[in-house]
């Protein structure tokens, strides 16, 4: 359960779950909420957080209320064997770099508004990592994609 699978999932774990095969693999959260990401119709999410594990799980009305998203912040996960949540900046980006997972990029907006955190992000593995202090804190990552459409594993 503890390793990261890009465009998967997280162990065992797959994208494209319903939320009642989420509850048979990990039982039920500690605290969910709900929320829109837009003021459009049929765009509110589900965010499951299970505190012992340090994860949350994303759940999209417009994806039929599969998982979509997975967010870590515990260094008990892996990502091919190595745990990057508490490593710096600099360490993560040799990790990354040396993975070919694609272009590498930091979202300016962040680090203008708060110039102690960074958003890194790999679009092409739909890939986020947050940095507070340099530090990394969270991992998210979701399916990947192909020309806009969501390949499920």
């Amino acid at each position: 359960m503890h390793i990261i699978n890009l465009g998967q999932g997280l162990g065992s774990l797959k994208f494209g779950s319903s939320r009642e095969q989420t509850i048979e693999q990990l039982g039920k959260p500690s605290e969910k909420d709900m929320f829109s990401l837009s003021d459009g119709e049929e765009d509110d999410s589900e965010a499951w957080h299970y505190d012992t594990l340090d994860v949350s799980l994303s759940f999209d009305q417009e994806n039929d209320w599969k998982l979509t998203s997975i967010a870590i912040s515990s260094p008990d996960y892996t990502l091919n064997g190595i745990s990057l949540i508490g490593k710096t900046k600099d360490e993560v980006l040799k990790v990354l770099e040396n993975g070919d997972l694609g272009e590498i990029e930091e979202d300016e907006e962040i680090a203008a508004d708060n110039p102690d955190s960074c958003l890194l992000y790999l679009d092409e593995v739909t890939l986020s990592l947050w940095f507070d202090e340099d530090v990394l804190t969270e991992l998210q990552w979701g399916p990947f994609h192909n020309n806009h459409e969501i390949v499920w594993p």
